[in-house]
């Protein structure tokens, strides 16, 4: 393509680097071709364009991200088109690795199209005045594109043919009227849309306090006055009036959250080892190692800066892990560890908190004095609006805990109003919220004028608002939303939206996934290994319970229900699992199921609505923490009497688990789970010896001791909780947790802590046992 044909590009692309460069923005250029080695050469020429125009605003420093999928990476490497200037090549699968990293240029191609969660990630990468470059399909492709991230996704029984790009036009339709952005169609050489400028909202200038405990050579690391503030709110964190202090810090992305963590961290240190007078250990907390390699290296830079010169780094896979000197140890550990460690660290950092489960954080708080939690608002890993709704406010009950705030606004590689990012958290729904209720909308809901309907999700791309408010509940009530989901529920033909409504306002969102149906033939496979993408449910019961009927059955899966936060716990999401069960039924669905991270509060409100357990995966997730609970409800007899089998061979499971894998599960959901027989387990009663019930006796008249009788305690405890509750003698709540927790957990008694310290211990053991052996022997 000649220099005259490009012309007309290369003069908006001008137009549009001056103004990027004044206002401290970025810009976008898309190419838009079928031909992709056009679409190659001619982003490099336009990059080459780009340098030529701009020189004095270059920075020794510069750096091009080039990014895409196997295709794109092999030629850009076997070219060297761009080896030209500093550059870094990532495939779309390692975009992760780029979080927290600042570049000053990118060219990525989305011909074979994208995950919105790395597009999110790439593209916040770049900095002030610089150029994103697209390689992009023709315009009008994008109405029907289906791309190898559809074929990734899409589940059986269902084909790639019954996909719908519903993203993809909404993605290129803000794309058409966003600003900062240049479309330019290189099969016609025309524009098709052209560069308009973002609004520049001046920057804040930089001002170190005077006064200060800081010292001021870690205050000229930060890059915004929002991050000069939020380190001055540090020069008070030891202050302490209660037991515990927090520090809060929430920003969205590319405000450098992150960074201040590394930055503030030596001053942590000295503080305290001047009054501890020994080496003092900070945890950093984080589901993965990627998300923190920001915080390890402004701390190395601070950690100089502020005199500690004889740390050693550690890596693992190339990346930063544990940082150690005379007088600190820093060390990175995933969210599980750091339950059982926290109590050993002097102060813990949680990186990211939004994407781990509020049950863990607040294990990790349990022994912890010193505490800073950082969360993104809008981001590729969680909401950290829903962190403030479900961590916050919880926190804001206990008494004992200080709390300090801190919030940051300021974008640390761009200006305020960047017309990009604006854009980005458009197209990927970052920025969405719930509808505003008012007194009117309460009172309707009081009076129960609730509405439950199916959602058209054609309507969603008809409709923002609705988007809007169907989603804005999401990012308040769950913690690990992501971009990808938007597309899940949009473009799968196997996933469907509902809504509970009040007034024409969405107050609870349902994302739901059909699942079952599946033939002999890949029923046969899955027994041997074989999993089916999209079928949870049915390969779950398959595999763990080895009832091959099941997965013909035709049932839906709750992905995601969530009710707005303003009126939670108005009965609104049993209302609409109620009403979810009549359409189903309606509909010729054979079961409804959901499978989520277990809790006391989740397993009681599926319960209400008849919902039993089938399935807990003996081990936490590694990253959350958490143990995962499959429920279900039959619509049909044949199948509840299915399920009320399952569900007594779970539980069997459950008593067994409970001494070893289950050893640390709470008391109530341990006690939810026992007592969610449905039918009893076919169970031989235990047989005792005449020496054996002498021993027990003993004990039931205060003479022994439960160590010398728990041989014959647990298998009769065991025996108990295999009968359904109308079989068994009722205990008392307290009584059950000591019975639980030692006969069952095997739980020292050290572990009753209060129980113990009041000396009621012991005596709610005897009476436990005392009320279960006499039901026992008359049985």
């Amino acid at each position: 393509m000649t220099e005259l044909k490009l012309a007309d590009l290369h003069e908006e692309i001008k137009k549009a680097t001056e103004k990027s460069i004044k206002n401290n923005h970025r810009f976008m250029v898309f190419l838009c071709s079928e031909d992709h080695d056009r679409l190659i050469n001619l982003s490099k020429k336009i990059f080459e364009y780009y340098l030529k125009i701009c020189p004095d605003c270059i920075p020794k420093g510069f750096r091009l991200l080039l990014a895409g999928r196997t295709r794109f990476i092999e030629i850009v490497n076997n070219t060297n088109l761009f080896n030209f200037v500093k550059n870094r090549k990532i495939h779309f699968k390692e975009s992760e690795n780029v979080l927290g990293e600042t570049y000053s240029a990118l060219v990525i191609d989305l011909t074979e199209g994208f995950n919105p969660n790395d597009l999110g990630i790439i593209i916040e990468t770049i900095e002030k005045g610089g150029i994103i470059i697209v390689l992009s399909p023709p315009v009008d492709k994008w109405n029907n594109f289906i791309s190898k991230w559809h074929k990734e996704l899409v589940s059986e029984p269902y084909s790639i043919e019954s996909v719908i790009p519903r993203f993809y036009r909404r993605f290129i339709a803000h794309t058409l009227e966003a600003k900062g952005t240049i479309i330019y169609d290189a099969d016609k050489s025309k524009i098709v849309k052209r560069f308009q400028e973002g609004q520049r909202e001046d920057e804040k200038e930089i001002v170190i306090p005077e006064r200060r405990n800081i010292k001021k050579k870690l205050y000229k690391l930060c890059a915004t006055q929002d991050q000069v503030n939020a380190l001055y709110e540090f020069e008070t964190f030891f202050d302490r009036k209660r037991e515990k202090k927090v520090a809060v810090i929430t920003a969205d992305r590319g405000r450098g959250k992150t960074a201040i963590l590394g930055i503030l961290t030596p001053h942590l240190i000295s503080r305290m080892q001047r009054v501890l007078k020994r080496a003092i250990r900070i945890m950093v907390v984080a589901q993965t190692p990627q998300s923190v390699q920001t915080y390890f290296r402004f701390l190395t830079i601070a950690l100089k800066r502020h005199g500690f010169v004889d740390h050693k780094i550690k890596e693992s896979s190339g990346m930063i892990t544990v940082v150690t000197g005379k007088h600190l140890r820093v060390e990175y550990v995933v969210p599980r560890r750091a339950i059982a460690e926290a109590r050993y660290a002097d102060v813990v950092i949680v990186d990211e908190a939004a994407s781990i489960d509020v049950n863990t954080l607040f294990e990790i708080l349990k022994d912890t004095r010193y505490a800073i939690f950082s969360s993104t608002i809008h981001g590729y890993e969680g909401s950290g609006r829903s962190f403030s709704v479900r961590f916050l406010k919880r926190l804001e009950m206990d008494e004992s805990v200080e709390i300090q705030k801190i919030s940051l606004e300021e974008p640390i590689r761009y200006a305020k109003g960047d017309p990009i990012e604006r854009w980005l958290y458009k197209t990927l729904l970052l920025d969405s919220k719930p509808a505003a209720l008012n007194e009117e909308d309460i009172e309707a809901i009081k009076d129960g004028k609730l509405e439950f309907e199916y959602i058209d999700k054609d309507a969603f791309i008809e409709n923002e608002d609705l988007l809007y408010d169907f989603f804005g509940i999401y990012v308040l009530a769950h913690y690990r939303n992501r971009p990808s989901d938007l597309v899940i529920l949009f473009d799968m033909p196997n996933h469907i939206a509902f809504r509970v409504s009040v007034n024409g306002k969405t107050v609870c969102s349902l994302h739901v996934a059909i699942e079952g149906s599946i033939e002999e033939d890949v029923i046969a496979k899955m027994s041997e290994g074989y999993k089916p993408k999209g079928q949870i449910i049915p390969d779950v019961v398959l595999k763990h319970h080895w009832d091959y009927s099941f997965p013909k059955y035709k049932g839906l899966r709750v992905v995601r229900i969530a009710t707005h936060p303003d009126v939670m716990d108005m009965g609104i999401g049993t209302f609409a699992l109620k009403n979810l069960l009549e359409w189903a039924y309606t509909e010729g669905y054979d079961w409804v199921g959901s499978g989520f991270g277990v809790s006391s509060e989740l397993l009681r409100f599926w319960s209400r609505t008849g919902f039993i357990p089938v399935h807990i995966t003996p081990q936490r997730n590694e990253i959350s923490g958490e143990y995962t609970v499959v429920v279900i409800q039959g619509l049909k007899d044949e199948i509840r009497e299915k399920l009320w089998s399952l569900n007594s061979d779970f539980v069997k499971r459950v008593v067994e688990y409970l001494s070893d894998e289950l050893k640390d599960l709470d008391f109530e959901t341990a006690y939810l789970l026992l007592h969610s027989l449905h039918k009893s387990y076919d169970a031989e009663k235990p047989k005792l010896t005449e020496t054996d019930v002498s021993r027990m006796e003993k004990y039931i008249e205060g003479i022994s001791l439960y160590e010398y009788v728990s041989d014959i305690a647990r298998p009769i405890v065991r025996y108990y909780y295999l009968l359904s509750d109308s079989n068994r003698v009722k205990l008392d709540e307290l009584e059950e947790r000591v019975l639980i927790q030692k006969c069952l957990q095997l739980k020292s008694w050290w572990e009753f802590e209060e129980l113990l310290k009041e000396g009621r211990v012991y005596n709610l053991m005897h009476s436990a046992i005392v009320k279960i052996w006499k039901w026992f022997v008359s049985g």
